[in-house]
């Protein structure tokens, strides 16, 4: 019954949006919300997005969702989370963030993204990106106990993956490239960030594939312990958040074995397309009273419940939060919550939404989802802060996980733009509450 209403209220919303296209073409309010024509995050969100569709054509499959948690026993309790930070490398640039500006007791794992896989190697995306490698690596020598690992794919850039992890030859070459190029600038391990397998028309044996790869790379890296300073290299991988993808790609069980962990990437559950044209949270903690079926499920606490329930350790889990934010332009002022017309979508920075919300915009806290937005004339912005990321880093920890992940460092206020007191005050406030 519930998908007569959705689809009503979709024809509603596209009508409302066609007429209020012809006056947006020409909209431009005073904060810049980039296009996310080339963005990651929007090419990651709109397969999740995609996703929707199977699953509403399938009633069974919306109905039997689970949205109940067990009750769980023998949750940590002392102070060994992890902290996962990723941080994309992107030059020398004087608005970029640089490694000397990395506070590097933040973190307890540094993820340097994003390498690329051709002809079956592991290889820099550009070669000048070794430098930055080596810069970020070299971080170690102030913070012995960090680890710092380097991401291969990301959203957009893991096409090579398939064809190299589909014959026991190929895989043999990348898995030697992997180990070569840790090696040769001191990576403490690898973090495979494929999005995704058996997804976007890609080869439907590239679920067994998977894992016959990590099985091999493990192996590699156990025998090759003696030879890398008797230290294993570490193995993580970024993971999906959403129940279709979930299904299509990953065998979990097996995955469990070979990974120390994985990184939950819990956001981009909402994204402006132009067939879901309306707004919504990044990445909310919880559901909405008003969300049911598949939508129930596009939440963070959901999706990490989830993959327990599908055989992953919840100490191999580190929960994603990000630091950056969706945003869209509003088919009109006047209806500014959840579920409001849009029209068009960006993203922002840490503390670009803090900035909004310094100069004007109205800043809603959700208490459902336990998320904030925030909107002014027709930009809408769903973003994480300082209460929001209290209530997830605490959810996490009553949860057992096993630590956070956060995309990424370079998104939060690390140059002290909206908060003049401190750097990166995101990850500082999860430090905190992971270490109490």
């Amino acid at each position: 019954m519930w998908e007569k209403y959705f689809i009503s209220g979709l024809i509603l919303i596209i009508v409302l949006t066609t007429l209020a296209l012809t006056n947006s073409l020409n909209y431009q309010d005073s904060y810049n919300i980039n296009s996310l024509k080339y963005s990651a995050h929007h090419e990651r969100a709109e397969k999740i997005q995609q996703a929707v569709f199977p699953l509403l054509r399938q009633n069974a499959s919306v109905d039997n969702v689970r949205i109940s948690f067990p009750v769980i026993s023998g949750v940590k309790t002392n102070t060994d989370y992890l902290l996962v930070c990723y941080y994309r490398w992107q030059g020398e640039g004087s608005q970029m963030l640089q490694p000397s500006k990395i506070n590097t007791t933040l973190c307890t794992h540094i993820i340097v993204g994003f390498a690329l896989v051709k002809n079956n190697t592991l290889v820099p995306a550009d070669p000048s990106d070794i430098h930055g490698y080596e810069l970020v690596t070299g971080l170690k020598k102030t913070v012995p106990n960090l680890k710092v690992m380097l991401s291969v794919g990301g959203g957009g850039g893991a096409k090579g993956i398939s064809p190299s992890v589909s014959t026991s030859q190929n895989r043999a070459k990348l898995i030697s490239s992997i180990i070569s190029l840790l090696s040769k600038c001191n990576f403490d391990g690898i973090d495979i960030d494929w999005e995704f397998p058996v997804w976007d028309g890609s080869s439907l044996e590239d679920k067994k594939n998977f894992i016959l790869f990590l099985r091999d790379l493990r192996n590699a890296i156990n025998s090759e312990r003696k030879n890398y300073r008797n230290k294993p290299l570490l193995l993580s991988v970024a993971v999906a958040a959403v129940l279709p993808i979930m299904r299509a790609s990953y065998d979990i069980p097996s995955l469990a074995k070979y990974v120390d962990f994985i990184n939950l990437m819990s956001y981009d559950y909402h994204d402006f397309t132009w067939y879901l044209p309306f707004t919504g949270h990044n990445s909310p903690l919880y559901k909405r009273k008003d969300e049911f079926g598949y939508f129930a499920t596009l939440n963070t606490a959901w999706s990490a419940e989830e993959w327990v329930k599908k055989g992953m350790p919840r100490s191999k889990i580190m929960v994603g939060i990000p630091t950056y934010a969706h945003t869209y332009i509003l088919a009109t002022p006047y209806i500014h919550g959840f579920n409001a017309p849009a029209v068009g979508g960006g993203e922002m920075t840490y503390d670009e939404a803090c900035n909004f919300v310094k100069n004007g915009a109205v800043r809603v806290f959700d208490k459902e989802s336990q998320v904030p937005y925030a909107y002014k004339n027709r930009t809408w912005v769903g973003y994480d802060d300082l209460e929001s990321v209290t209530a997830k880093v605490k959810w996490i920890k009553s949860r057992g996980f096993g630590g956070v992940m956060t995309f990424d460092l370079n998104c939060d206020d690390w140059n002290s733009v909206c908060d003049k007191a401190l750097p990166f005050p995101l990850h500082r406030r999860m430090y905190e509450l992971l270490k109490t």
